[in-house]
């Protein structure tokens, strides 16, 4: 049985929202009211490769999606959305602190370094 799950958590910056969902490539939809499986939610919606219905992020920080234990979408696309989110979201706050931000990969780990802005 399908049903909507709602998780909390701490996507408040839609600026962050948007601009991990622009790396990773993920469609941010229009409107306000976006329809799951078995519920209509009000928020930005978005989605996700190879998932059947939007996902949404209400006001109250909370996503709301439905993938039916995995049948509709991978949930890795969505934690891999959370981590953009999460490093987009500590890099525009150390840039209004006055720092420079520099990312840096590796075959395993995604790191985020931070060094003082020169002349701040």
């Amino acid at each position: 049985m399908s049903h909507t799950m709602n998780i909390q958590l701490e996507i408040r910056d839609k600026e962050a929202l948007q601009t991990a969902c622009e790396r990773l490539g993920i469609t941010i939809l229009g409107g306000n009211l976006h329809s799951l499986y078995s519920s209509k939610e009000s928020g930005i919606g978005f989605t996700l490769p190879g998932w059947k219905y939007p996902l949404v992020v209400k006001t109250d920080g909370t996503v709301a999606y439905d993938n039916y234990n995995g049948s509709w979408g991978n949930i890795d696309e969505l934690n891999k959305l959370i981590a953009y989110y999460g490093l987009e979201k500590a890099k525009m706050e150390a840039q209004k602190q006055g720092y420079s931000v520099m990312e840096s990969f590796n075959e395993q780990t995604q790191e985020l370094e931070l060094e003082i802005a020169m002349g701040v």
